[in-house]
């Protein structure tokens, strides 16, 4: 049985304290406030947990056709569930759910258990999400994902009638939804931008529909990387008179990136010509949408942050292919929130681990989201004072990206501020080269 002592800066329930925490296995065996003054830029967090991943992994059946080992292959090229932990963990992650759009869904007990055997590759936690298709069931507790375009496939719709048809199915259940109108996004598909072929309208209209159907259906509804402010107010007013709060999140690229005629922009400055690299589902919106994003996440309208880490290659991002990874920077991406929106500790660590963990803890062995007596031991260290760097394939100072596509939208752009220690489960999982332990502040 692993027992450690750490004493350090951490964010407690009522705030910002000194503390010595003693670990004994897997749990937090005690904690103790000590009179110390916090001094020191490293401050303890309840572990980071992203509720939002594309491992890109999944079981190949034994009968499978050449067409299905050829998908199978392209996939697992981009991201396993082993890289995609080594990732998590590299950005301060301690536990992640794993999204279900594979080219062979997991829309039932047979295929979701042979995903969750692939999954136990991962030296960071995984929560599996069912994929709800057309003609699937639910069969347990366990969270569920429905995809919504224009583009029919076989893990999403294309029409709400059949939307209507499936939830009634799935009454009462746990539904989480990436939310674009496919009616629209058939009526703007010629145009050649994402961002104007993907329309705010998309997702306001995806989420009035959402939010009937989960009155209708008695659903528990989370919303996916919500992306304009229009549609987190539709939420906001529901949630005023509806006795089941509906949840969502807010992606790091919505809340640091934003796109115009003139191009992409980074925290309202830079200008990337280039939008190809910054293409995501949905797409990025206008700076008004980012900094009105960041105001909601601040006063608890949006209630987390979740990463939608996409690991396509490069060469998918040149023909294509939507979506950004953001597992590596995870951690870095909470710091500069501190550090450049004034974000406080207990914010960071509300949106960043408290909100997920409640969002899981049917689901979750263990319990995650606060430091105290009998909590699971999974800690994300951030030195307020460092930096992330991303340079092609590495961190500076750190070493290489833990995703396998071995690219970031961070690229180029410094974080202020670095995940330098990761405690997974009582065991240490990741630690700088020039980590100083707090204790020796």
């Amino acid at each position: 049985m692993d027992e450690s002592i750490i004493e350090a800066n951490a964010v407690l329930e009522d705030g910002l304290c000194r503390v010595r925490i003693r670990i004994s296995g897997d749990s937090i065996e005690s904690l103790e406030k000590l009179q110390d003054s916090t001094t020191g830029a490293v401050i303890v967090f309840p572990g980071f947990i992203d509720v939002h991943v594309h491992a890109r992994e999944y079981a190949l059946p034994s009968d499978a056709s050449e067409n299905q080992k050829a998908a199978w292959e392209k996939m697992t090229a981009k991201e396993s569930f082993r890289t995609a932990g080594r990732a998590a963990i590299n950005g301060g992650v301690v536990l992640y759910a794993a999204m279900p759009n594979d080219p062979i869904p997991p829309d039932n007990q047979q295929t979701f258990n042979l995903k969750k055997s692939v999954a136990t590759t991962s030296k960071c936690p995984v929560i599996l999400l069912a994929c709800i298709t057309r003609d699937s069931q639910p069969w347990e507790n366990i969270p569920y994902k429905l995809y919504l375009d224009h583009k029919s496939s076989a893990s999403s719709f294309s029409y709400w009638k059949d939307v209507d048809t499936t939830l009634a199915r799935y009454r009462g259940r746990h539904v989480f939804f990436h939310a674009e109108d496919p009616i629209i996004l058939e009526k703007y598909s010629n145009l050649p931008d994402r961002w104007k072929s993907r329309p705010p309208e998309a997702e306001r209209s995806a989420v009035s529909k959402i939010l009937d159907l989960t009155s209708k259906h008695s659903l528990k509804t989370h919303i996916c990387h919500i992306s304009t402010i229009q549609a987190v107010k539709l939420i906001q007013d529901f949630n005023s008179t509806s006795s089941t709060k509906v949840t969502c999140e807010v992606t790091p690229h919505h809340l640091f990136f934003s796109v115009d005629d003139s191009g992409v922009k980074a925290d309202g400055a830079v200008v990337y010509g280039n939008r190809s690299f910054f293409d995501c589902n949905p797409p990025l919106r206008s700076e008004h949408d980012r900094t009105s994003l960041i105001e909601a996440l601040r006063d608890g309208v949006i209630d987390m942050v979740a990463g939608d880490h996409a690991p396509h290659t490069i060469d998918d991002k040149v023909n294509g292919a939507p979506g950004m990874p953001q597992l590596d920077t995870y951690g870095a991406f909470a710091a500069w929130l501190v550090n450049k929106r004034q974000f406080s500790l207990e914010q960071i660590a509300q949106v960043f681990s408290k909100a997920p963990a409640l969002l899981l803890s049917e689901y979750t062995e263990g319990s995650y989201g606060s430091l105290r007596e009998g909590a699971t031991a999974s800690m994300t260290f951030l030195d307020l004072a460092g930096k992330t760097l991303v340079n092609k394939q590495v961190i500076a100072d750190r070493g290489p990206l833990g995703t396998r596509c071995a690219w970031s939208p961070f690229d180029g752009i410094e974080l202020p501020g670095a995940v330098c220690k990761v405690i997974v489960n009582g065991r240490l999982a990741h630690a700088s080269n020039n980590f100083k332990s707090p204790s020796a502040q």
